[in-house]
């Protein structure tokens, strides 16, 4: 709507405009178009000759806003996007959100908007067009997935998650819960895999995280192993020397020895009692077993009666039934297990290590002596127990055929622990020998580090190879270390006065 105006001066009479005849001192054009003006002054009756005109003289016609064309959806989550378009404009179109131009306006910052637009067309610019409101872009929830792992065959799985209001799992041998922190007892290598955790927040905005679970050890399901067979020291308590299978040739050793009888913890075979009997020289043995360890000599809990079986050959026939006292039918065997006895009287020493805090993952030299020979085509085997210093299912770490010194490595998912061990056993004949006199520290590949099972106070140092991950409480008075090779994540909730330090540097320093 703007205007021009022209101005005469030097006329004592009345001015007289060329554009429409108009009259006076000045001329206001407010019509859209193209002028070209002159001016003519009258003095008693007599008129001069028109002055120059003036040309170039234009108001042009003001653009309409334009049409804006809202997005689809007007409240989306982050990292979607919101996409406005503007039609209608043939000149250059001018938007109210950060003075972006153009046909189209991508919002992707989380917010609430109100837009509108403009269109400037021959520099002229239009009138705002009328604003989309009720724009949103929702911020998604920042969300952690996590487990407790790795685990060995038999440990309670231990999700968590944090970060959203709602959770949904999903994962390996169709497991799904909408808990926060979900347990899988009895773990099973079927439970192994990627869970996958869809997380929705407050605004009803979903995230995803995923986390890998680890299970190590031998499937409790296999038919292999419905029943383990583990040859022990006798005693209180015993004391677990190895796995025994069909057609072990034994070294002799001086001491009181046993067989343990376990069923292993597949959900499908129902075994409550056994019938255990073994033949060998000077040795005829049958026994009914009701109650764990499932003792061959006997046993009262973890009491455990044993021989001292002499060289010769051993066959051992065991069968499982459904309830006590070889009741409610035969669920297992009759399966018969032959092993033989020899009078090598080998040893093998203690091994020796230097220190006793590793890191899974880590690489450390081990030395071992031996006595008396063994037989052709031997092998020694450097086993680390599990984390309760148990050997009935050890993790051979390391093999060699002679005796002397030899690098072993501890497997990358081996489990924190603090009560580890390590010991030298051969294969043939099969001895064990004794373990580490301390128990060994080894700090784990990842550690997971959640509320409450690792609510922390007090002076305490969290360990971890590669990667620590915390979302656990600092109660005050508290002083943690958090000390990982690679990186640190710190997600916890700290109370006033609680101390922390976070160190990259190894995780065995």
């Amino acid at each position: 709507p703007s205007t021009l105006t022209l101005t005469a001066s030097g006329c004592a009479g009345m001015v007289t405009w060329s554009q429409g005849a108009a009259t006076g001192t000045s001329l206001t054009l407010s019509m859209v178009g193209t002028y070209s003006v002159s001016a003519t002054c009258t003095v008693n009756g007599c008129t001069s000759d028109a002055s120059a005109a003036v040309t170039g003289l234009e108001i042009k016609a003001k653009p309409n806003a334009p049409t804006i064309t809202p997005p689809t959806s007007l409240s989306v989550c982050s990292p979607s996007t919101l996409t406005l378009t503007a039609s209608g404009c043939a000149g250059m179109v001018t938007w109210s959100e950060g003075s972006a131009t153009g046909t189209s306006l991508t919002l992707s910052m989380t917010g609430t908007y109100s837009v509108s637009a403009t269109c400037t067309v021959n520099g002229c610019t239009s009138d705002a067009s009328a604003a989309v409101t009720g724009l949103e872009i929702k911020a998604t929830p920042i969300i952690t997935a996590t487990n407790t792992g790795p685990y060995t065959v038999g440990q309670t799985i231990v999700l968590n998650a944090s970060g959203g209001s709602l959770y949904n799992w999903n994962g390996p041998n169709n497991f799904s819960s909408s808990l926060a922190s979900p347990n899988i007892a009895t773990s099973l290598p079927v439970n192994a895999g990627v869970y996958t955790l869809t997380a929705t927040g407050i605004n009803a905005c979903t995230a995803t995280a995923t986390t890998e679970v680890i299970v190590a050890g031998l499937d409790p399901c296999d038919p292999n192993r419905i029943v383990d067979y583990t040859y022990v020291k006798a005693g209180n308590p015993y004391q677990s020397l190895f796995p025994l299978t069909n057609g072990m040739i034994i070294n002799q050793i001086p001491e009181q020895v046993s067989v343990l009888v376990s069923p292993s913890l597949c959900p499908s075979v129902t075994i409550e009692s056994f019938n255990i009997n073994i033949f060998g020289p000077e040795l005829q043995w049958n026994t009914i077993q009701n109650v764990s360890p499932n003792a061959l000599f006997d046993n009262y809990g973890l009491n455990v009666y044993g021989r001292n079986l002499i060289p010769g050959t051993y066959t051992m026939t065991v069968t499982g039934y459904a309830q006590d006292n070889r009741e409610g039918g035969i669920t297992y065997g009759p399966k018969v297990i032959t092993f033989t006895v020899v009078g090598n009287l080998a040893t093998i020493s203690m091994p020796a290590i230097t220190g006793t805090e590793f890191c899974a993952g880590s690489t450390l030299a081990l030395g071992f002596s031996t006595t008396g020979t063994f037989d052709v085509g031997n092998q020694f085997q450097v086993q680390l127990s599990d984390a309760n210093g148990s050997f009935e299912y050890p993790v051979v770490i390391g093999t060699t055929a002679t005796a002397g010194s030899i690098n072993v490595t501890i497997p990358q998912n081996t489990p924190a622990g603090n009560n580890y061990m390590i010991r030298v056993a051969s294969s043939n004949q099969v001895l064990a020998g004794n373990p580490t006199m301390s128990m060994l520290t080894i700090n784990p590949l990842v550690r997971n580090l959640v509320s409450p099972a690792n609510d922390l106070t007090g002076t305490s140092t969290q360990k971890a190879a590669n990667t620590i991950n915390a979302s656990n409480k600092i109660t005050s008075p508290a002083n943690v270390i958090y000390q990982a090779g690679k990186s640190i994540l710190l997600t916890p909730g700290f109370e006033s006065g609680a101390v922390f330090k976070a160190e990259i540097q190894g995780c065995s320093n």
